[in-house]
């Protein structure tokens, strides 16, 4: 029966032409069929049905005072409770950093008032020894690209970490360095990172009991 309902509508289509959108098409015998209704048996695509929003375009954090930004301490980690003392600390640190330094940019997708916080990533600018090569001594660092998990899957990171390596070249810093999961170390391939010439090491002598 399927079959048959597709080459009666082949059949029109080569008297008439393509069929557009909203254009009903009329087959032999049977009732009309709007234009996308699934004949009998055929398998239906559950993504055509619902599709993804079109891609959003990472903007500047708000300097202001907005949710968006205690969100942002916590997304991707385990927040701990309401109360925990690392989020007034956490609070002051983006407050200090977003408001009052010209060399780090925080960018973001979502996060407006009455909407999610989906991605986020910062950088800022690092200062070194001068060299031939980096006369000025400045690096940009990457840091805290992060993706909820219901968002992910739509280049948010990537076009996070464009828009910051941007920012970075604008501002004539085209040393870019940072530490990367293994999630997201494809992500920052594809963006043009590569390994880096000397390995990253850690020394912690410590536990951070500041805020404890």
């Amino acid at each position: 029966m399927a079959e048959g309902h597709r080459a009666a509508t082949r059949r029109r289509s080569a008297l008439e032409g393509p069929v557009r959108p909203g254009r009903t098409v009329r087959l032999p015998g049977n009732p009309s069929l709007p234009l996308g209704t699934p004949f009998p048996g055929d398998r239906v695509d559950p993504s055509r049905s619902h599709p993804r929003p079109p891609p959003r375009d990472p903007r500047r954090h708000p300097r202001a005072d907005t949710p968006a930004r205690r969100r942002l301490a916590s997304l991707g980690v385990d927040p701990g409770p309401a109360g925990s003392p690392w989020r007034e600390t956490a609070d002051g640190w983006f407050r200090e950093r977003i408001t009052a330094r010209t060399d780090l940019r925080c960018l973001v997708v979502g996060g407006a008032p009455g909407e999610p916080l989906l991605a986020t990533g910062m950088a800022w600018v690092t200062y070194h020894l001068p060299s031939p090569r980096w006369t000025d001594g400045r690096r940009g660092y990457l840091d805290g690209i992060v993706t909820d998990e219901t968002a992910r899957g739509r280049g948010h990171g990537r076009r996070i970490v464009d828009g910051l390596v941007s920012w970075l070249n604008d501002s004539g810093i085209h040393y870019i360095q940072l530490h990367a999961s293994a999630d997201g170390e494809p992500v920052y391939t594809a963006a043009g990172f590569t390994q880096a010439r000397y390995p990253a090491m850690d020394l912690i002598t410590g536990t951070d009991t500041s805020t404890s």
